[in-house]
């Protein structure tokens, strides 16, 4: 256990110097960021999917109500990362990113035969980009050059508590701070040049709440799992400064504070269902709604609308346990995603359409799961600027027993 916790605390380092930048995309200008796919490979793999998946070797964050089902051992270190490759295309041009960092940070455990509990470190949203454009000069048919920059993003630390009612009955629930810091600069360029910098930092408590019910019906040797969760909208307390400078050179510049309440996360409501044949054949969808129309943000001036993601997924488990050999215990899998986005660019919704690919590797006390990706976003519509990304999610589970009782010394 002690070489297990000197592992994770070097990981851990590694994680709170860098936690944003995961996803270059001049669309993570609007509002508070792109939202990151913080899951563990085992769910991105599977189409994101997860709300009425199990997790009896890995920490499931899609649903609090899936810490249920940690196996015998009792305790889950869960480390992810991501490395991502990002094409952006345009009437301008061509660019082409490169992005990693870590993508969660976990641990679960058993802490009763009726209680679970888990606490992570996630980055929910990242923001990183930069263009140029042109805005039109008012009363003339003349142009001058903009050129927009942002960094940062948002991070969330969550508690859950993980509840077994009965043997085939479980809920959940989450507590998440969120807490980040965004900034934007804005250079125009006209007989001078003039920097409008913003920095604005993000707070604020969101809740959810999950539940799982599983049957087993032996004769089809078929197990079904239903899966809800619910993720209340939250506010988001906003606080920051603007600075305007004109002529740099000249230390001419001028700070405005900027203060608001009206920022939140909006109400997400999802379902899944998940079906294991045979136990190997496993099959799983989800579907939420997050309700961004409901959602305004006084900061910056993105109108948003009801956003809705479907997630497929197949995993082929191994059709022997426990084999000495690597080969005969991998665990493969395939999804797909579309996500309809939540906001609009010139009147035009910035979907996404995405399919993955992954290996799991069971190890003893390690699983090792590995991922591919490759997505588009703003597949299904005339948008001005469209993006083509290749993706690799990897993730290492360390499992290990606490709490056990010494019969020998």
């Amino acid at each position: 256990m002690n070489q297990t916790i000197k592992i994770i605390i070097i990981l851990a380092f590694g994680f709170v110097q860098k936690t944003f930048a995961q996803d270059s995309s001049p669309y993570s200008y609007f509002g508070i960021g792109t939202l990151n796919s913080v899951d563990n490979t085992r769910n991105i793999s599977l189409g994101n999917t997860g709300i009425a998946l199990e997790a009896p070797d890995y920490i499931n964050s899609k649903n609090p109500a899936s810490l249920t089902s940690i196996g015998i051992q009792n305790v889950i270190f869960d480390v992810s990362g991501l490395l991502k490759s990002n094409t952006i295309s345009s009437n301008q041009g061509t660019d082409r990113r490169i992005n990693g960092n870590f993508t969660n940070l976990g641990l679960a455990m058993r802490v009763s035969n009726k209680f679970f509990l888990a606490a992570s470190v996630q980055p929910t949203t990242s923001t990183d980009y930069k263009f140029v454009s042109t805005v039109p000069i008012e009363g003339t048919s003349d142009t001058y050059p903009i050129t927009y920059e942002g960094s940062g993003g948002i991070t969330n630390l969550g508690v859950s508590l993980g509840y077994k009612i009965d043997n085939n009955w479980s809920v959940g629930g989450k507590v998440k701070n969120n807490f980040g810091t965004i900034s934007r600069v804005e250079t125009i360029t006209t007989t001078s040049e003039l920097e409008i910098s913003r920095n604005i930092c993000y707070t604020g408590f969101s809740y959810s709440l999950g539940t799982q019910f599983n049957k087993y019906f032996q004769q089809e040797r078929l197990q079904l799992t239903l899966g809800a969760i619910v993720n209340f909208k939250s506010n988001l307390n906003a606080n920051g400064e603007t600075v305007y400078t004109e002529n740099r050179e000249y230390n001419s510049s001028t700070t405005t504070k900027l203060r608001s309440k009206d920022s939140a996360l909006p109400l997400e409501m999802g379902v899944g269902v998940s079906v294991l044949k045979n136990d190997r054949y496993r099959f799983s969808f989800d579907f939420t709604q997050s309700n961004w129309n409901e959602v305004k943000n006084t900061v910056t001036n993105e109108k948003y609308y009801r956003q809705q993601v479907y997630g497929l997924g197949f995993e082929l488990l191994p059709q022997r346990r426990n084999s000495q050999f690597i080969s005969e215990n991998l665990i493969y899998r395939v999804g797909l995603n579309y996500d309809t986005g939540y906001f609009k660019v010139n009147n035009r919704e910035i979907n996404k359409m995405e399919a993955t690919v992954g290996l799991g590797i069971p190890m003893n006390k390690i699983i090792f799961n590995v991922g591919y990706g490759y997505g588009k976003r703003g597949v299904f519509t005339n948008a001005a600027i469209k993006e083509n990304y290749h993706m690799l999610n990897i993730s290492v589970d360390f499992l290990d027993r606490w709490f056990i009782k010494r019969y020998i010394n």
